[in-house]
């Protein structure tokens, strides 16, 4: 299952469909059946903790529903409401980076956008580099759990692309913050259709040309191992991302077209432009 959000050009509140080749078919119906919430939200996004009672929903909702034609409609990240993003730090084999050695660095939940909204550059002046990686989404609230039962624990997987200005004096944290700087995209992949998340690979490219092609089995911490470890120091809840960490990292300008594929998790081309 593809899951996507998405806004019409007529309307700007955003809609749940799926994803698939014909195009994006409607769901948002599906979501009248998440439960009412109350102050205090629990933390978590909704739709993700929910998303098992909804499927069934879904499904019946997408297969009497017309295909809208994909460029017809704006992606959104198909993560609305990610309680935080945990990025990798390196995490891979050819960094000598290991994995417990290093930990995680974070970015601020408001720098999540979809592709078609693409990288908004606010400080022309100041470098930004492109990061293309694996998203992990949590499903199920956890903490410390083992490598072997932390996949369970897996909502789904995304294409990212964790941008960051370069920094002179400023902390990582702030640099992986600015706003449209978390691309997600261009779906949500149920963890069912993805047995093994470490045996994907991803195709990177600027403007038609190709700057990195990887394997995640060369990650030096697992997508499995990733939550293991996050887990062990704070508690993971339904949205909350997990960036893979990245080996191909460049500078991008406004102008730029970026293109990032992972096989069966679909493909989005994300624009660079300055913010105004």
């Amino acid at each position: 299952m593809h899951i996507c959000r998405y806004t019409l050009p007529d309307r700007s509140e955003p809609r749940v469909g799926l994803l698939g080749p014909d195009g994006v078919r409607d769901v948002t119906a599906a979501t009248r059946d998440i439960p009412a919430m109350h102050w205090p939200v629990p933390p978590g996004d909704a739709f993700i903790a929910h998303l098992p009672m909804l499927r069934a929903k879904i499904e019946r909702l997408a297969s009497d529903a017309t295909p809208i034609p994909r460029d017809a409609v704006r992606l959104l990240s198909p993560v609305a409401n990610p309680g935080k993003i945990i990025c990798g730090v390196g995490n891979w084999k050819h960094m000598g980076a290991p994995l417990g050695m290093l930990g995680f660095l974070f970015k601020a939940s408001s720098a999540v956008a979809g592709p078609d909204e693409g990288v908004q550059i606010r400080w022309p002046h100041r470098t930004t580099l492109h990061e293309p990686e694996l998203a992990i989404v949590i499903g199920k609230t956890c903490t410390n759990v083992s490598a072997a039962e932390a996949l369970d624990h897996v909502a789904g997987y995304t294409a990212a692309l964790d941008m960051t200005m370069k920094g002179e004096k400023e902390f990582h944290c702030f640099c992986k913050s600015f706003d449209t700087y978390g691309i997600l995209g261009p779906a949500l992949v149920t963890a069912d259709a993805v047995a093994d998340p470490s045996i994907l690979s991803y195709r990177f490219k600027v403007n038609g040309e190709i700057r990195g092609e990887r394997s995640f089995r060369d990650l030096t911490g697992s997508p499995a191992e990733l939550v293991a470890f996050a887990s062990s120091a704070m508690t993971l809840y339904p949205g909350d991302v997990i960036l893979s960490g990245a080996a191909d990292v460049d500078e991008v300008v406004p102008g730029d077209v970026m293109t990032l594929e992972i096989d069966g998790l679909g493909h989005m081309n994300v624009p660079v432009r300055i913010s105004h």
